[in-house]
């Protein structure tokens, strides 16, 4: 085996790792954007992009970038419409 095929396995498992740490990061962020979606399924406030932070930052202790808003308010969302789709 060339020492050219051997670099090239190495490289390609060093991507590899790096990928999986991003895969377990973004599962990371989705599990925290499941449980903050939890604790705020309890206030009964109608939440949108501007006043979810207020709510947000006392349970998790930062502000929310835009993609994380756009997961906790499609998580609220998709379980407010469930709850109503159940009672018809």
């Amino acid at each position: 085996m060339g020492f050219n095929k051997a670099g090239l396995r190495a490289s390609k498992r060093s991507e590899d790792r790096t990928v999986k740490k991003h895969i377990k990061a973004f599962y990371n962020i989705m599990n925290d954007m499941d449980d903050i979606a939890k604790q705020l399924k309890g206030i009964d406030v109608e939440f949108d992009e501007d006043n979810i932070d207020e709510y947000v930052l006392p349970i998790y202790g930062r502000e929310l970038d835009p993609m994380e808003k756009f997961l906790v308010l499609g998580k609220l969302h998709y379980k407010e419409d469930e709850q109503k789709n159940n009672d018809k």
